[in-house]
């Protein structure tokens, strides 16, 4: 079932890069993917396949090698995190734990990007609050429709 998951985000990130406008903040699949696992795996499992999609993300060439392995690290350190310590399935628990995770993620680029001493893009924020609104449907219906957490 994961490979499936992966071999479908593969597709679907070549389809959205083609298909997205240019210079428009796109969804990060490889973070609904991500919050997947960690929401039906538990934490020993769901944090190596966390860094491994990160690895692939910047092997498909989207940024140096480790910057998305460490985001999205980091994004499902915080959703384990998070979803502990809220009511899971109730609306708000469901919005501050995509939330959380989707600043870690930020966070940890960020935290790569000082610590190897790279120029910082300029930092806009519309463009952050775009890709999540437009990541936060695809994390909720990915939900819907994934495998069951296992949580009670």
């Amino acid at each position: 079932m994961m490979g499936i998951l992966l071999l479908l985000t593969l597709v679907l990130s070549g389809f959205l890069g083609a298909l997205w406008p240019q210079g428009l903040m796109a969804p990060d699949l490889f973070l609904v993917l991500a919050l997947l696992y960690a929401r039906s795996l538990p934490y020993y499992l769901g944090l190596p396949w966390a860094f491994f999609l990160g690895l692939v993300q910047d092997l498909l060439g989207y940024g140096l090698l480790g910057l998305h392995a460490v985001g999205l690290l980091s994004a499902s350190y915080a959703f384990y995190a998070a979803s502990r310590r809220l009511a899971p399935g109730e609306v708000p628990g469901v919005l501050f734990s995509f939330l959380w995770a989707f600043s870690a993620k930020w966070a940890g680029y960020f935290l790569v990007a000082y610590w190897l001493r790279l120029e910082l893009p300029a930092f806009l924020p519309l463009d952050l609050l775009l890709e999540g609104l437009f990541t936060l449907p695809l994390v909720l219906l990915a939900w819907r429709f994934g495998p069951p957490s296992p949580r009670p």
